[in-house]
């Protein structure tokens, strides 16, 4: 038996596979279990919802598990492209397994639900040959990137009536994905009325501009990576149903804690902000994974800042 390994499986997988028993058996288990086809497939689920890190295994199996465990990797979708990485080239694999015909292109539109496209070096229409297809994506991260040989272009995700209809969460630098600089970015349009959340990355000489704000009539939850409380009202003020506000304070500190209890406390904060605005030392990458898997974010913090004012009859 090689090392790292118990009963000829990763630890990984062997470790989640146990709790996943325990849990849906209610006992130890002792031996090969006999098990039904429906509990079989319940104890890979749960396996691979408890270890997601396990699914590219588990797919492996055979073909029966392959079904159950592939929506599963799908849901949630993560890709990062930098030089020198070992993740290099995943843009490239998940492309092909999109494309590769096994499956209809309506599966993925049904399946990928939560993508974050991470890094800087993508090739001229990858990112949006995904988007063509992941229609039906609900959470979208697209990070600042470098498209290779290119000029940046406007992402045609955001001009296709028959896509973006479901999305709910979006982190983007709308300004880095418009070729005509002439032309601010509005938020006019049918794939934007159903957001809940948005978390802008655009320098705050731009954002201001953009245009209908007033149509995210479904925008409870805003970030920015800075803006000033002069800028920030009036947007605050036309969104209809805006509750917490979330702003880059970039000073040292713990993991996304609002950032100290000075800044969020302050009288000057307080009265030029208002109650719903709350500053955090930052938001790292990881919390959109974590936060697309069911696991706890930034908003969580930040909610609980706000509802604790809102309480107290602070700010």
């Amino acid at each position: 038996m090689k090392s790292g390994t118990t009963s000829g499986l990763p630890d990984a997988i062997y470790s989640s596979f146990q709790s996943a028993f325990r849990s849906l058996l209610g006992q130890k288990t002792a031996g090969p279990p006999k098990l039904t086809p429906e509990l079989e497939q319940q104890i890979f689920e749960t396996c691979a919802l408890d270890c997601p890190e396990v699914c590219s295994d588990l797919v492996l199996v055979s073909k029966m598990v392959y079904k159950w465990i592939d929506p599963i990797l799908l849901a949630t979708v993560c890709i990062t492209e930098e030089f020198h990485s070992q993740r290099q080239g995943k843009m490239k694999s998940f492309l092909a397994k999109l494309t590769s015909g096994k499956m209809p292109l309506e599966y993925y539109a049904q399946h990928v639900k939560n993508l974050g496209i991470f890094g800087g070096h993508y090739e001229e229409g990858e990112i949006d040959r995904v988007l063509a297809i992941c229609t039906g994506v609900e959470n979208l991260v697209i990070n600042k990137m470098v498209i290779l040989n290119k000029s940046v272009k406007s992402l045609a995700f955001f001009d296709n009536p028959q896509a973006g209809t479901a999305l709910r969460r979006l982190y983007v630098n709308l300004w880095w994905n418009t070729s005509d600089a002439s032309a601010m970015p509005t938020f006019d349009t049918v794939r934007f009325r159903s957001l809940t959340h948005l978390h802008l990355a655009d320098d705050d000489e731009n954002w201001p501009f953009y245009t209908g704000w007033e149509t995210l009539v479904s925008l409870t939850h805003l970030a920015f990576a800075c803006c000033s409380p002069e800028l920030l009202a009036p947007v605050m003020q036309v969104l209809p149903v805006i509750r917490y506000v979330a702003l880059g304070h970039y000073r040292g500190g713990e993991q996304y804690r609002y950032a100290d209890v000075v800044v969020n406390n302050s009288p000057y904060i307080r009265a030029a902000w208002g109650v719903r605005v709350v500053f955090l030392s930052e938001i790292p990458r990881a919390d959109w994974e974590r936060g697309a898997r069911g696991g706890g974010d930034f908003w969580d913090v930040v909610e609980e800042e706000v509802e604790r004012r809102l309480q107290d009859g602070s700010g």
